[in-house]
């Protein structure tokens, strides 16, 4: 009986990835009544999916229950680390558990503890699929290149940056863009389906040659041109960028620039590393120059408005009218 603990913010390929595990255990006779599906934001239905597991498959084939957004590794619950214990000890051979969560399961729960003492029938396999954090660039361009290796594409990693810049890191949309360049590249050098290398050439002649980055977006309030700004981050936006992750690159970033804005320039780069969580003093200086017009007012009254801006997208309002509303009103 396998446990598949499935976690990451790339939604596409997490769902991909239980596609590929329905697709490979149960009977396309047998899967309306051998695949339930349950939300672990309702505490009914976490403790219903844990009883669906206990059910052996109807006709050939194995079962499969699916907890999204499953809260047993994530949050303390006795309730729930209780069932689950029980249940994980008499599993059905037949039987698969898919428990998916966008957040990585915290090892400080007594739940996720059990998983190591589980018996050797209970197989657990963990897949995490993340997308790079938006600042960090070599993470990007691994991920990029992996997708890219896994389409029989070589793309050079200079090119790579230059492919992000373009179409951003959604997974759906990075993997439809990708396989529309090796048709164009097929097509182009009169091949079928073999082994292509998009080179900086192709990827201008293939995608929207706008580079919009955070790092972008930070300049441009750091110069206090917001119109730039809310066009960048309108850009990021409409290729797919998860409004939350921007806020929170923005913010980290942000932080980091006013703490640098508002410590002595004589302090000791050590100290300042600490505070802002710099791995590489050589940075201090640079981030000083960015800094050096900005008003410590300024930069705090940004750090405040990218707060309301997440709190108001976690509320479920439009990001793009949040983003706009909030930095329109900034003043030096």
């Amino acid at each position: 009986m396998p446990i598949h603990i499935i976690w990451g913010d790339d939604i596409n390929a997490c769902n991909k990835e239980i596609d590929k595990i329905i697709n490979n255990n149960v009977s396309k006779d047998w899967k309306a009544l051998n695949i339930s599906r349950f939300n672990g934001e309702d505490h009914n239905q976490v403790m219903v999916a844990l009883e669906e597991t206990q059910s052996p498959p109807m006709g050939d084939g194995s079962r499969i229950v699916i907890l999204n957004n499953n809260p047993i590794f994530n949050c303390k619950n006795q309730e729930f680390q209780s069932k689950f214990e029980i249940v994980a000890n008499n599993f059905p051979n037949t039987t698969y558990l898919i428990l998916q969560n966008t957040n990585k399961p915290d090892a400080r729960i007594k739940s996720t503890k059990l998983l190591k003492q589980m018996p050797e029938k209970v197989k657990i396999i963990e897949s995490d699929f993340n997308v790079p954090n938006i600042w960090n660039k070599d993470a990007q361009i691994n991920y990029v290149e992996e997708i890219a290796k896994n389409k029989n594409i070589k793309i050079e990693q200079k090119e790579i940056s230059y492919l992000i810049d373009s179409i951003g890191l959604n997974s759906s949309n990075l993997n439809n863009e990708l396989d529309k360049a090796k048709l164009y590249l097929n097509a182009k050098n009169n091949v079928h389906n073999s082994a292509v290398t998009l080179n900086n050439d192709d990827i201008k002649a293939i995608f929207n040659d706008h580079q919009s980055t955070i790092f972008k977006i930070l300049d441009s309030l750091l110069e206090m041109s917001i119109i730039n700004s809310l066009f960048e981050i309108h850009n990021l936006l409409n290729q797919g960028e998860p409004p939350l992750r921007l806020t929170a690159g923005l913010i980290s970033q942000m932080r980091i620039y006013t703490i640098v804005k508002l410590l002595n320039k004589d302090q000791d780069s050590t100290q300042i590393c600490a505070l802002a969580n710099i791995s590489n003093p050589k940075r201090i200086f640079f981030m000083q120059k960015k800094v050096r017009y900005c008003k410590p007012k300024y930069l705090i009254n940004v750090m405040i408005k990218l707060l309301n801006i997440e709190a108001l997208i976690k509320r479920g309002n439009n990001p793009k009218d949040v983003f706009t509303e909030n930095l329109m009103t900034l003043t030096s």
